[in-house]
């Protein structure tokens, strides 16, 4: 859980539990405003490849859920790693076009922070 304070670890985590929320939900306009420029041209990839079949199925089994489990501020503090907890998920394949419910998964995601402001950084 993140605490109220705005430490720059919390507003890092904060940043990548709100990408990971809307990206999971299956909202890419929304995940893209967490994200650095780059980043954006792959969550516009992923967003090209969702079937309308996707959006049926994570209906049918709810909200996923996401929480922080760690979030790390790298030395120059200009770069952190966050740690998350995802559980009731969809699991998109884009090679054969079907996708799964999956039960949970921790996944981390890099940010970086640019103009004052952390970003997930898709770089890997």
């Amino acid at each position: 859980m993140i605490s109220c304070n705005h430490t720059p670890q919390n507003k890092a985590a904060q940043t990548a539990l709100n990408f990971y929320k809307a990206m999971y939900s299956l909202k890419l306009t929304e995940a893209k405003q967490y994200c650095t420029p780059e980043a954006t041209k792959l969550v516009d990839f992923i967003a090209s490849n969702i079937k309308e079949t996707d959006f049926i199925k994570l209906k049918e089994a709810g909200d996923p859920e996401i929480s922080v489990v760690e979030s790390n501020i790298n030395p120059g503090d200009s770069t952190a790693t966050v740690k998350l907890k995802v559980s009731n998920y969809i699991q998109l394949n884009l090679l054969t076009g079907k996708s799964t419910i999956e039960k949970e998964k921790e996944d981390e995601v890099d940010l970086v922070k640019i103009n004052d402001k952390w970003l997930v950084d898709l770089h890997k």
